[in-house]
């Protein structure tokens, strides 16, 4: 990695960090992740680009994740159309670093792009991701899942990943921000625009599945703790089936036990299906997901609401309009 700055058992203090350019383009076997950054304070990492494609099968453009409670990370404005590459696809062989010996992945190692953006799964406080325009990666675009904070996805656009374009949990262990809540009081926040973990105003396109990406592609998954998503667009002309690992707009991941998805709501989104798969997928392991003021848009093909919502179906359906097209 270029910039490592804070790790999660000696986390960093305040940061400003922006104004680069990360040229990937400038050679066929060019990459490295630019920025692992693990904040106890306040960061504001703004106004970055990666140019070109990440093509040397290493760590992911950007790791980013607030460490405490009464922290928050701020990334905002940055550029990485160009995506990555997987592993498989370049000179990396896996090797490396941390190689396992063991007998069942006798050649796993840790050193591969799969993610345009991650979180880490001690994250705690406030992690703002805003802004970030990012192409495809074989596994999740955008993925700030991990720990017990509250993670905000604001107003990105991202597509043709594998995996999930957008990837995400919540959690109940974080401070009120000032300049994000208006308030410094918790039970005023919780009231607020900002009451957990939030997706807002992206846009989401599957249009293609790029060579060198293997998983599935789907739009986006919430999975353990409370979650909000709202005013969202998602579009979806290429689809491999339905289903839990088939292609989906919006859809629910949980595990039996303490670590259901949700509660969730997914409200006042648009979702639009060239092809025949799920508008929303709901996981057996789902605590509850309240959906409503959502239109679904087939293009070229009919379906009534019950096809279009996969798995074990949400708790709550209101003013949810298909139209065909």
């Amino acid at each position: 990695m270029m910039f490592r700055i804070g790790t999660s058992t000696n986390p960093h203090g305040d940061l400003v960090f922006g104004g680069l350019i990360f040229d990937w383009g400038w050679h066929e076997n060019a990459g490295m992740q630019g920025l692992n950054a693990f904040i106890d304070g306040q960061a504001e990492i703004r106004n970055i680009v990666f140019n070109g494609t990440h093509s040397l099968g290493s760590f992911a453009n950007l790791r980013v994740a607030s460490a405490s409670p009464d922290s928050v990370a701020l990334v905002d404005s940055v550029a990485a159309p160009g995506g990555g590459l997987h592993y498989i696809d370049t000179i990396n062989t896996r090797e490396e670093r941390r190689f396992d010996e063991g007998p069942e992945h006798p050649d796993f190692g840790q050193s591969w792009g799969s993610t345009g953006f991650t979180g880490h799964p001690d994250q705690q406080g406030t992690t703002v991701i805003r802004n970030l325009v990012c192409g495809p990666w074989p596994d999740n675009t955008i993925y700030p899942r991990g720990g017990t904070g509250r993670k905000i996805v604001s107003g990105c656009t991202v597509w043709n990943g594998g995996g999930s374009q957008i990837r995400n949990n919540g959690g109940d262990d974080w401070e009120p921000v000032e300049w994000l809540d208006g308030t410094d009081d918790k039970d005023e926040a919780l009231n607020g625009p900002y009451p957990g973990s939030v997706i807002e105003n992206c846009h989401v396109l599957i249009d293609e599945k790029p060579e060198g990406v293997y998983i599935n592609p789907r739009g986006i998954l919430l999975q353990d703790g409370r979650q909000l998503v709202r005013n969202c667009e998602i579009e979806i002309a290429y689809a491999e089936g339905g289903g839990a690992g088939g292609t989906y707009g919006f859809g629910t991941r949980g595990e039996g036990g303490k670590a259901p998805a949700g509660p969730a709501v997914v409200e006042n989104s648009t979702i639009t299906l060239h092809e025949n798969t799920d508008a929303i997928y709901v996981s057996p392991y789902t605590n509850s997901i309240e959906v409503h003021d959502i239109e679904i848009n087939t293009v070229g093909w009919e379906a009534r609401l019950n096809r279009l919502i996969g798995g074990v179906g949400a708790d709550q359906l209101k003013n949810v309009v298909v139209s065909t097209n």
